[in-house]
């Protein structure tokens, strides 16, 4: 039996196809861009990454920047976890510790 490919769709004012990514790969990205930041690359220097990396678009990559800068206007709690670039177990293990060591007075 023949497999017949999903149709890949364009939206009205799109060039190319749409896929969301995944939420671990939206982290990953931010926490490149992050990374891409820090390291003291500008704008342009990113968005040439990113797209070239990663595949998606001018504004994404400028959603990205905007996430990781704080100059966003969504609030999302993701955010400390993307800068550190650190999975979510590892974080409530080093909560744990502080709390173990602290005690409950631990932030």
């Amino acid at each position: 039996m023949i497999k017949i490919p999903k149709r890949r769709f364009i939206r009205h004012g799109q060039r190319h196809y749409y896929r969301k990514g995944s939420q671990s790969e939206i982290d990953q990205r931010r926490g490149y861009v992050a990374r891409m930041l820090d390291a003291g690359a500008t704008k342009t220097e990113i968005h040439r990454a990113v797209r070239d990396k990663f595949n998606v678009q001018w504004r994404q990559c400028d959603r990205y920047i905007a996430f990781v800068t704080g100059t966003n206007t969504g609030t999302d709690t993701r955010l400390a976890r993307v800068r550190a670039g650190l999975p979510q177990t590892l974080l409530n293990k080093m909560h744990a510790d502080l709390k173990f060591i602290y005690g409950d007075n631990a932030k």
